[in-house]
């Protein structure tokens, strides 16, 4: 039987950087929509996956450091659950696959947990993210439970620094992705919905054996950031912001954003602002390299912006002194960018702090720049995204205006006549190299020659 060695030597090096006592990785369970056989679509969780590469439900890896031993913890389907689903591995098979010598029952797993505990040693979790996940925690380890940030250190340590063959699953998922803005970009144009182009989206992604990595954004209504809606009908004069990535067989995860105009024909106000973000996207593209600190790309995105916003007469000022303050925040109120790999914001379940930031780097608390998720100096082999984006969110714009927050630098009289615009978003997937940084995947139009070709 074929074992991947890969998932052995990643348990080994984490045994080794967690320290003595007990590790315990929970794999997902399938959870109902509406009643229990009425099951979401299933995602393992990316830990288990990373050590295990197991992507079926309802089991648990233990790893005992002091005894060197590991054991997938599950239970075989019985006869009458293989009716409904096939004959399916077997746990014994999952544990050889995954070079795993051992297997236990789930009925022995607080056995195994409490008899740890019993004996004084530490067991290392992580934080939940299910309610069952917090019951076996609860029931197994009681209130007293919390994270071992030594296992979510030397998790982060691990994952953080992509291994070639992961790059080149980012990749692959990229190719997917590459061809999923070509048909929004092809499908462009008014009359269609968004609903409509989805569809379109959704046949190259089934057809290519994925599934989307996160929930998409394929909207005009750019200015809402996370808007999961798809009910309106371009028109004319409209951008169509696409914030979609696919995730590919191998559960690895692409992030990209393009905005296009209906029609493929820019006005001239749209192509400033697209302008001033696609300048900004590829000067801090440039900066990427290990050593550099993201938080301090992402304040040269801000700058960057404010100069552009002030040749417009939206702000006005030191571009200094309105970065420092934040009232670029009005129009880009997110992070430059994060990790990505087996998750779109990779790791964030185990504390966007520990992921993004460590304490050479601290998080701002400043509007904006605390949604930052990644601040920390970049390393060789980080695979991130960068994301600048500018939009005219008229609550936002309503409230600040109305505090009189920041009148020294922002224009609020001109703001009106932006009101409707929208927003634009343009969003790479970079790998940190030795000394420099690559563009990941396929090239996927951006520049505006490129965009208006398709007229």
């Amino acid at each position: 039987m074929f074992v991947d060695t890969v998932y052995q030597n990643r348990r080994r090096v984490l045994k080794h950087k967690t320290g003595q006592g007990l590790i315990w990785l929970q794999g997902n369970k399938q959870i109902g929509i509406n009643y229990p056989d009425n099951a979401y679509p299933f995602r393992q969780d990316s830990n288990f996956l990373y050590y295990t590469g197991i992507t079926a439900p309802g089991l648990h890896l233990l790893i005992d450091t002091d005894e060197d031993e590991e054991y997938l913890v599950g239970d075989d389907m019985s006869i009458d659950e293989s009716i409904w689903v096939g004959d399916l591995p077997t746990l014994a098979e999952h544990a050889a696959n995954a070079g795993i010598t051992k297997t236990i029952s789930l009925k022995k797993l607080p056995e195994k947990i409490k008899s740890a505990l019993g004996a004084d040693r530490k067991v290392h979790t992580l934080p939940p993210y299910h309610g069952y996940q917090k019951e076996f925690i609860h029931n197994y380890i009681g209130n007293l439970y919390e994270p071992s940030t030594d296992l979510i250190h030397a998790i982060i340590q691990m994952r953080s620094i992509k291994e070639d063959r992961e790059i080149r699953e980012i990749e692959n998922a990229l190719g997917i992705t590459a061809q999923i803005h070509q048909v929004v970009l092809e499908s462009c144009k008014a009359g269609r919905t968004e609903q409509e182009i989805y569809a379109k989206v959704m046949e190259v992604v089934l057809r290519e054996g994925g599934q989307l990595a996160y929930s998409a954004i394929l909207t005009v209504e750019g200015q809402t950031l996370h808007i999961n809606t798809y009910q309106n009908q371009l028109k004319e004069g409209q951008l169509l912001l696409c914030d979609m990535g696919a995730e590919n067989q191998m559960h690895y995860a692409s992030d990209i954003t393009r905005t296009f105009p209906v029609n493929h024909t820019f006005s001239s106000r749209q192509k400033e602002i697209y302008q001033i973000v696609l300048d900004t996207l590829k000067k801090s593209t440039a900066q990427i390299r290990p050593g550099v600190e993201f938080k301090e790309v992402h304040l040269g995105a801000a700058a960057i912006i404010t100069d552009g916003l002030k040749d417009l007469g939206l702000l006005k000022g030191d571009t200094q002194e309105i970065v420092d303050k934040g009232a670029h925040a009005l129009f880009f109120p997110h992070g430059l960018g994060h990790m990505l790999g087996l998750d779109v914001h990779d790791m964030e379940g185990l504390g966007e702090t520990f992921v993004g930031y460590n304490s050479e780097t601290q998080r701002s608390e400043k509007f904006g720049t605390a949604n930052l998720r990644l601040g920390r100096k970049l390393e060789k082999h980080h695979t991130i995204t960068i994301e600048p984006g500018i939009y005219f969110i008229p609550q936002l714009i309503k409230s600040w205006r109305s505090e009189k927050i920041f009148t020294e630098h922002i224009n609020y009289d001109k703001l009106d006549d932006w009101i409707g615009f929208g927003g634009i978003r343009i969003e790479d997937n970079i790998l940190v190299t030795s000394n420099d940084h690559r563009l990941l995947g396929p090239s996927i139009p951006k520049e505006i020659d490129e965009i208006e070709a398709y007229r």
